[in-house]
């Protein structure tokens, strides 16, 4: 997708390019899957099943939107914006319609149907992204109205201008290889838009930038006291009505939710560099050394980022340790290390996407370490202005997404671009090449952003024209106030939960945790555990089969030590036997595995 294509009347089809492109998009369908497991085990655990099926709906819906009129938008002759729809779309292709990376030079071609469907996961795991920014604010149907509306607006222009020939930005010369502005920077910008417009649509439009603005003093008086005392309770726009007990050095909380499932997350991070390989190495549209080399800078990339990340964990580990002192608590940073290993890596495949085809192997690393870096750096305070995008989607994939834009410029080399036998290399400066990728990713972003934002506000016009028409004794005013786009409580909370749930043992775990009832803890009047004293529902299934509780919640295991259990068993009361038949068949106390 780095070179510019031409139809072909002779064209004689390679069966390994054919079987390659094949393959590179079942491995991008693959990604779609990993964003299954990414978002439901990061995300919260009301909304998890939500997000575990949003992205594979959202991906089979963008996928059939794909052929019937996106491909055609994208990829045939038009505006630099958008193709002619008299073209016949995709699913009425000929076989032998080819397409060509080789500029005439040779009749080794592609057959038309393969790019298209290559092209069409692409768009498919882009919209799966956005769905990142729904998290407990929007209904299921109303996305996926508005995500159509956004591929069609949004991505189809961006992806137009960035890899076919007519692009304003291609013919200028940007290096995209795989997808940074039209797929990463573009999605981060739409969660981006979509996590400001509903706090300020939960908060009152008027409401919201008193808010934000006093949270973003407060956050920067945090870390420099001075501030505060300058400003204490003022905003830019004076005192802060809705916080008049506010003193220097109270900060808003921020909303840090347990995460779901850290297994998930893992599992869908692995099957996402997996698929990453496909991403990057098919974007040379055939079998070749730029191909290798995309593969190989890929996973480099993707290792230097998870490897940075921990090691920063381990050194903010240190540190808090020293600071705590006595009070440190080792068990809280188990899963921290876990989920930013997780998100270095993926910042660092990121970063990877738009240079994988043009910078050398041993450069490659550099953009994993840079951007694991900055994340990592900058996750503790992006909720500074982004505080409802909890899954950090703006963080990881649009600021590594500018991250590797830039260092592609840098970098780029000649006898990369070149190993393929077609591309060809038009020499710039540094500062030129470096200006052009800007240039083309601050579009990106502002277009996706602008778009968004106007997609939102047209939807919320529409909802506000139905309240008028049902609800006529009120006011133009509270029907603007009710037409809300997004759910949320009366806090400013979002507000939709799951329907479904899991099962009901793992309902009830959950459920006592959000209670209070911490899973593991001794109750000190029976000397027995806490669930062990708890009535949890029945269960049909067989005690062979049963899972143990700890391994439902095993990171709330940390209260209880080797020498508490030593001193209760001693006094007679074994936790192993104590109070058993308050377990259903087929639930195994948490004491067991120590006993």
């Amino acid at each position: 997708m780095a070179t510019q294509l031409f139809q072909r009347a002779d064209a004689v089809f390679d069966k390994a390019d054919m079987a390659w492109l094949m393959m590179c998009s079942s491995l991008v369908f693959l990604m779609v899957v990993s964003l299954c497991l990414v978002y439901s085990g990061l995300g919260r655990p009301l909304f998890a099943i939500t997000l575990f099926k949003q992205p594979i709906i959202t991906g089979a819906m963008i996928g059939f939107q794909w052929y019937l009129w996106g491909y055609t938008l994208t990829f045939t002759p038009g505006s630099t914006w958008f193709g002619s729809l008299s073209t016949s779309n995709a699913l009425q292709m000929s076989p032998d319609s080819a397409f060509s990376p080789t500029n005439g030079s040779s009749t080794q071609a592609l057959p038309e149907l393969s790019f298209a469907l290559f092209q069409g996961m692409f768009a498919s795991f882009t919209a799966a992204l956005v769905c990142a920014g729904t998290m407990q604010k929007m209904h299921s149907a109303r996305y996926l109205l508005f995500i159509s509306i956004w591929s069609t607006c949004i991505y189809i222009p961006i992806a137009r201008w960035s890899w076919y020939n007519e692009g304003w930005s291609h013919q200028l010369g940007s290096m995209d290889f795989a997808g940074g502005t039209p797929v990463h920077i573009a999605s981060g910008a739409a969660v981006a838009a979509m996590a400001l417009f509903f706090f300020f649509e939960a908060n009152g439009f008027h409401r919201a930038i008193w808010h934000l603005v006093g949270t973003t003093k407060e956050r920067i008086g945090h870390s420099v006291p001075w501030v505060l005392g300058m400003w204490a309770r003022r905003t830019l726009f004076g005192l802060d009505p809705w916080r008049p007990s506010a003193e220097p050095g109270d900060i808003l909380p921020d909303r840090r939710p347990e995460v779901y499932d850290v297994n998930q997350a893992v599992l869908g991070t692995g099957l996402l560099w997996f698929g990453w390989f496909g991403f990057n190495g098919g974007s040379a549209l055939g079998i070749n050394n730029r191909a290798v080399s995309a593969v190989l800078s890929t996973h480099v990339a993707a290792c230097s980022g998870g490897v940075t990340a921990v090691f920063l964990h381990w050194i903010l580990k240190q540190r808090t340790k020293k600071k705590q002192g006595s009070g440190y608590n080792p068990h809280q940073f188990r899963k921290l290390t876990a989920i930013h290993f997780c998100d270095g890596a993926i910042a660092g495949l990121v970063s990877i996407t738009p240079g994988s085809g043009y910078v050398p192997v041993s450069k490659s690393a550099v953009f994993g370490l840079v951007s694991s870096a900055v994340v990592i750096f900058m996750k503790p305070d992006s909720s500074l202005f982004l505080r409802d995008d909890e899954l950090k989607v703006f963080l990881v994939h649009t600021v590594a997404g500018f991250i590797g834009m830039f260092m592609t410029g840098w970098l780029a080399s000649q006898e990369v671009v070149e190993s393929d036998g077609f591309s060809t290399w038009t020499e710039r400066s540094i500062p030129e090449r470096l200006g052009i990728q800007m240039a083309d990713a601050a579009s990106g972003f502002a277009y996706s952003f602008l778009g968004t934002i106007v997609i939102l506000m047209i939807g919320k016009l529409l909802v506000f024209a139905v309240a008028v028409v049902r609800n006529r004794r009120d006011g133009p005013w509270d029907a603007w106030n009710q037409a809300n786009i997004f759910k949320f409580s009366q806090d400013g909370n979002p507000a939709i939960e799951d329907r479904l749930r899991a099962t009901d043992r793992h309902e009830w775990a959950r459920n006592n945790a959000e209670n209070g009832i911490e899973l593991g803890a001794v109750n000190s009047s029976q000397n027995v555990p806490v669930e062990n004293t708890l009535e949890p529902p029945r269960t049909s299934l067989s005690s062979s089969r049963a899972p143990q509780l700890e391994s439902l919640h095993y990171s709330q295991l940390g209260s209880l030590n080797h020498s508490q259990l030593g001193s209760h068993h001693s006094q007679g009361g074994s936790l192993h036997h104590a109070r058993s038949q308050d377990l259903p068949n087929g639930w195994v106390s948490t004491s067991s595995r120590y006993g």
